[in-house]
């Protein structure tokens, strides 16, 4: 069975060890083209899979902890378990504690599987691979994930608002800058970007649209209220100052 790899994202770590990662949005079409079936990671017994947690996918090496892969709804989850009484699984802890406390964090992850079952199906004009049952072999923190957006986001939950914006923030510059390489490739080849991506990109916009646009809860004496408009003015300021740089970096690459 051939070893393929993805990357995944940390959605937690606490300090005890243990987190959770999001591993795949079932109904999406990820990077590398493919998307999921239902069951394609909870077919086992249990409806769910075990996996060791290696360093950088070497399979020689003594297992940093275990995984438990399992979905819920519509996405599939990681529940991670660093092992912290061995000496690799605390000072992989400790590293990743380091990374998230020092500049930008940088540690990225995947995961590796194999396919037990797929197929080739045709979706608005693109080849996409269905993935019915996946067998997931190991977890790994890893100097480059198998895609974008892998950094381990929180050891300790979410983290501060302005933590939690920055990591969206380049997510989204991820997702323009992957956007518009494959707009330009698709316009060399003389073609257009497909039906399905441009719905998705229209759908991101509209949930940044109707988030900014949300009521003004100006004079409500509710302090939740108050919280949410100091948010909102936040996550507006920062993205008037990210778009602007973006096209002033335009004007002056031109």
């Amino acid at each position: 069975m051939k070893h393929e790899t993805k990357s995944l994202t940390i959605e937690k770590m606490e300090s005890n060890g243990q987190g959770l990662a999001r591993i795949a949005v079932l109904s999406a079409i990820d990077h590398d083209g493919d998307t999921y079936l239902p069951g394609a990671f909870s077919w086992k017994e249990g409806a769910e899979q075990w996996a060791s947690i290696l360093p950088a996918h070497q399979r020689s090496a003594m297992p940093l902890g275990k995984a438990r892969i399992y979905e819920d709804g519509d996405a599939a989850f990681a529940e991670l378990h660093l092992n912290l009484d061995t000496p690799a699984g605390k000072d992989w802890h400790s590293t990743l504690k380091f990374d998230l406390a020092n500049g930008r964090a940088v540690q990225e992850w995947s995961y590796g599987f194999g396919v037990v079952d797929s197929q080739i199906e045709e979706r608005s004009g693109d080849r996409v691979r269905v993935l019915k049952r996946l067998d997931v072999h190991e977890v790994s923190p890893v100097l480059r994930g198998a895609g974008v957006g892998t950094a381990t986001l929180s050891m300790k939950g979410r983290g501060s608002f302005s933590d939690q914006l920055d990591a969206i923030l380049e997510e989204i510059d991820d997702v323009i800058a992957r956007a518009g390489s494959v707009k330009a490739l698709r316009e060399a080849e003389g073609r257009d970007m497909s039906k399905a991506r441009l719905e998705q990109l229209a759908g991101l916009k509209a949930k940044l649209d109707a988030l900014l646009a949300g009521g003004d809860p100006t004079g409500a004496d509710d302090a939740e209220a108050a919280a949410e408009a100091k948010a909102r003015a936040e996550l507006e300021a920062i993205m008037i100052a990210r778009l602007t740089n973006a096209a002033r970096r335009r004007v002056e690459g031109a």
